[in-house]
């Protein structure tokens, strides 16, 4: 069973060239059981949606995931995740764990948040992963207290991501999770990686056992193409 864990839509991110419906066909097609929606949430996302209020803007952010699932039906799963970018960090982290009523009643405050205060408050609700922490344009490794794991596979076509030294910093200390997601934003960039599973997977509860008893792959770029 393929998963992508880092994909991302037109409807709430600008830089998407493909709706959340799209996306569906399209890993379909490609032979994935579902992915998690990780749609930005930083200062754009702000801008975006300026003049709502903030139960607005959560309907505005997590209304792509719905329209996917009824969209999906019973054999394609689709999770809410997100992709959280602080005010005061340059540094993208993948939130898995979140749900609908957290957004809509805790998500308010949290671009305001740094990560060390963030991991303080939600590392036993929240898997906070660094999405491509080697990504020389826009990235750096954060300090890993504050981390539960790295994206040790990005595989954007448009990006210098340093997998490999990510995949060096990730078994220098083995406690931290890899993951792997195909940062989808464009048709040339749905299925590159993700993980392969033994077990289909129904719910984000399920995604996150997975992950701490490491009970999965990562799929290799090369192998998709």
């Amino acid at each position: 069973m393929k998963y992508d864990l880092h994909v991302h839509s037109k409807e709430v991110s600008p830089c998407g060239k493909m709706s959340v419906t799209e996306m569906v066909d399209a890993y379909k097609d490609k032979g994935y059981q579902g992915f998690w929606l990780t749609n930005h949430f930083h200062e754009e996302f702000l801008e975006l949606t300026e003049g709502m209020d903030w139960k607005a803007r959560a309907e505005f952010f997590t209304e792509p995931v719905r329209t996917a699932v009824k969209y999906a039906g019973d054999d394609f799963f689709v999770g809410l995740g997100m992709e959280i970018r602080f005010l005061s960090d340059p540094n993208d982290y993948l939130l898995i764990g979140v749900n609908e009523r957290m957004i809509f009643e805790e998500a308010e405050g949290w671009l305001n948040m740094d990560l060390k205060s963030f991991y303080e408050k939600y590392h036993e609700r929240l898997m906070i992963i660094q999405a491509h922490p080697n990504r020389r344009d826009s990235s750096s490794p954060a300090d890993i207290s504050f981390l539960h794991g790295f994206e040790a596979i990005n595989s954007s076509p448009r990006h210098e991501n340093y997998n490999e030294i990510t995949q060096h910093t990730l078994c220098l200390n083995p406690r931290l999770i890899p993951t792997a997601g195909s940062d989808s934003h464009r048709p040339e960039d749905v299925g590159r990686t993700g993980i392969i599973t033994e077990t289909l997977l129904s719910s984000t509860e399920e995604l996150l056992s997975l992950l701490k008893n490491r009970d999965y792959k990562l799929i290799d770029p090369e192998d998709s193409l």
